[in-house]
């Protein structure tokens, strides 16, 4: 059989969950900052959670927080609850109408690289908002960037091919810039009260990356470059000056946008 890497990106059913993941700096920045600093034990709600890169860092920072993960995809659920407390193996909306007694409240939500996969991205926040138990917490989103370099050069050459990951991935149903996320925000009912960006740079070589652990991927260690030393060298070296390089404009050099955001009328939140 092919690897992944040779197989066309839009044969989903032949590639299934082909994500080499790794935790993101910028969304855990902007968490630390507004949703563990909530408490001695912050619960956090990590939709989408993948294979738990982000709960993992997560964890190492706040070793008391409660997290509560929500995946569709069987193995990469089966991972993510290394991570988690616990793990709902489904979508959201199954989350949502699942019957219960009386759920806690929660500090924070993470839609990490999650609403650009959905058909009507408003239509969800607007369930998560409305969500008894998610009252008054920080959401925590990010998208990837569509108006990145790289992006306006290839639109600029005419060209516009799906991928397994990154920007054009091939599962991607929504694009984003800042202000049409600000805009899809605003009528959920969230105020931005933070952003950030992930640098874009490194990032575009993820196409070779993504070859170099395509054998790892197959056996289903989709954690692989994050436990790798090649990580650790980039986080601890590289991510810092790139991350720095990029905010010189943000609009053209950021990979992901990235922002906390609260509810426009809650006393803690602010208009962006």
């Amino acid at each position: 059989m092919s690897r992944s890497d040779d197989l066309y990106p839009l044969d989903l059913g032949a590639v299934g969950y082909a994500y080499v993941e790794r935790p993101n700096a910028t969304l855990l920045g902007l968490c630390a900052r507004h949703v563990l600093t909530r408490g001695s034990r912050p619960r956090i709600l990590d939709v989408g959670c993948g294979a738990g890169a982000n709960a993992r860092a997560i964890r190492d920072r706040c070793p008391d927080a409660y997290l509560v993960g929500i995946e569709p995809n069987e193995r990469a659920a089966e991972l993510a609850r290394a991570a988690c407390d616990e793990v709902f193996g489904g979508l959201v909306a199954d989350w949502l109408a699942e019957p219960r007694l009386v759920v806690a409240p929660f500090d924070g939500v993470l839609l990490s690289d999650v609403i650009e996969h959905q058909a009507d991205p408003l239509a969800l926040l607007r369930a998560l908002v409305a969500e008894p138990s998610l009252a008054g917490a920080v959401f925590v989103v990010s998208v990837p960037n569509y108006a990145v370099w790289y992006s306006r050069l290839r639109t600029l050459g005419g060209r516009f091919e799906y991928a397994h990951s990154g920007l054009f991935d091939r599962t991607h149903l929504r694009f984003f810039t800042a202000p049409s996320l600000q805009e899809l925000l605003a009528h959920a009912g969230l105020a931005i009260v933070d952003s950030g960006i992930t640098p874009s740079l490194v990032q575009a070589a993820a196409p070779w990356l993504r070859r170099a652990f395509a054998d790892d991927v197959a056996r289903g260690a989709h954690l692989a470059l994050a436990e790798s030393p090649l990580h650790r060298v980039y986080r601890a070296a590289v991510e810092p000056v790139e991350t720095a390089l990029c905010r010189l404009w943000p609009s053209l050099l950021g990979f992901q946008i990235v922002v906390a955001a609260r509810e426009a009328g809650h006393p803690s939140g602010q208009s962006p």
